[in-house]
């Protein structure tokens, strides 16, 4: 965060919805009088607040990453590909687990590095001559959505585990290089795949990929076994 106003108000709305649990990614602000002041009623979230260097750090301890973003594209970019506040508030009710809803910077939000780290991608739609919103105003919209659905939903399953999600992408990765796919690709492919485990619909781009792969090793392994 880049000003303690958004802090103590994305606190006030945590609380509004029942959200306790904030971290900060290195603030670029102090998180003091000004951010206590307008946190109001929600001053014991800011107290509990955690302090973390990196997203990367925190990746591990959740079972869905969630990223969020305002600029989107035509192209369906798997970096980009997003879904609706209501979506991922049907996805998160339905499944247990732990999960962690990252707001971008103020000034310049998520970069694509960090959103590539998350397994989904969220934007809210608003006009296309201004589609940016204050974080503080992006987070009610998202919490009251999370906060709807969770309450009138029973989860049916739990999540993918962090680690086995992180092992199938290790031998796809593997898998793509023994078929001497480039490196872009296969992180492309792993990133794809990533969306999709999150809740993002596949599209014929994805499909054709992983048919391409799959395609691939099945021909490998009938050649070899057929020289056998």
């Amino acid at each position: 965060p880049l000003y303690e106003i958004n802090v103590g108000y994305v606190a006030r709305c945590m609380k509004n919805f029942g959200l306790s649990k904030l971290v900060l990614v290195k603030p670029r602000c102090s998180v003091g009088g000004e951010a206590y002041k307008f946190a109001a009623h929600a001053q014991d979230v800011l107290a509990r607040a955690r302090f973390a260097g990196s997203l990367s750090e925190l990746r591990g301890e959740y079972n869905l990453v969630v990223g969020t973003t305002g600029v989107t594209t035509k192209d369906l970019s798997h970096v980009r590909r997003w879904i609706t506040p209501e979506d991922l508030a049907r996805r998160i009710a339905q499944q247990d687990g732990e999960v962690l809803l990252v707001l971008g910077r103020e000034d310049i939000g998520l970069t694509n590095e960090e959103l590539a780290l998350c397994d989904i991608v969220v934007t809210i739609p608003a006009n296309p001559e201004y589609p940016i919103l204050n974080v503080s105003h992006a987070a009610a919209i998202l919490f009251y959505e999370v906060y709807k659905a969770c309450s009138r939903a029973k989860p049916l399953a739990r999540l993918p585990v962090r680690g086995e999600v992180e092992i199938l992408l290790k031998y796809l990765r593997g898998l793509m290089e023994l078929l001497g796919e480039s490196e872009e690709r296969a992180e492309r492919a792993c990133l794809m795949v990533r969306r999709v485990i999150g809740g993002s619909p596949p599209t014929d781009v994805d499909v054709r990929m992983l048919l391409g792969v799959v395609r691939k090793a099945y021909e490998r392994i009938a050649m070899e076994g057929g020289a056998r």
